[in-house]
């Protein structure tokens, strides 16, 4: 029978252990998803105070983007939250799909249409997405260049490796 003056047994200090690491963890996500949220905020601020109109979530990318260039925050300083979203990241596409879904009947005759325009919009992404990743790679390169000391152009950052 145990009492409440029973000295601390192996397994109660490993229990304890487990909950004061995860209870550090879970304050480290919820920092990071603060922070997240906050440069969501601030992209909504931007976005309603440029002359054009630019998308918040855009303004959004933009900013945390440039954040994570400039060095003035480390990918590791938000690598939790970030695998998380990224992790559960299809089931935010659920209401989308399913809008799709109930405005069927509204798309009537235009079917084709409809799923011409997703497989080019698709195709664009893509390929926006693999020039957006050779650039930022090559700013990266470029940066970490200038920083080191390196003798490094601009102009550099647009040209092929080879070239």
């Amino acid at each position: 029978m145990t009492t409440l003056f029973q000295p601390q047994t192996e397994m109660n200090h490993s229990m304890r252990e487990r909950i004061k690491f995860h209870s550090k963890r879970l304050t480290l996500f919820l920092i990071q998803l603060a922070f997240l949220a906050g440069v969501c905020y601030i992209g909504e601020a931007v976005s309603v105070h440029l002359p054009i109109e630019v998308p918040a979530n855009i303004c959004s990318m933009g900013i945390l983007l440039s954040l994570l260039i400039s060095g003035m925050i480390d990918e590791s300083k938000i690598e939790l939250v970030s695998n998380f979203l990224l992790k559960y990241m299809p089931v935010f596409f659920i209401p989308a799909g399913v809008t799709i879904l109930t405005s069927l009947p509204m798309i009537g005759n235009r079917i084709g249409w409809f799923a011409l325009v997703c497989i080019i919009t698709t195709v664009l992404v893509f390929l926006s997405t693999a020039i957006t990743v050779i650039l930022v790679g090559r700013l990266q390169k470029y940066v970490t260049g200038k920083r080191a000391g390196k003798d490094v152009h601009l102009k550099n950052v647009l040209k092929a490796e080879g070239e």
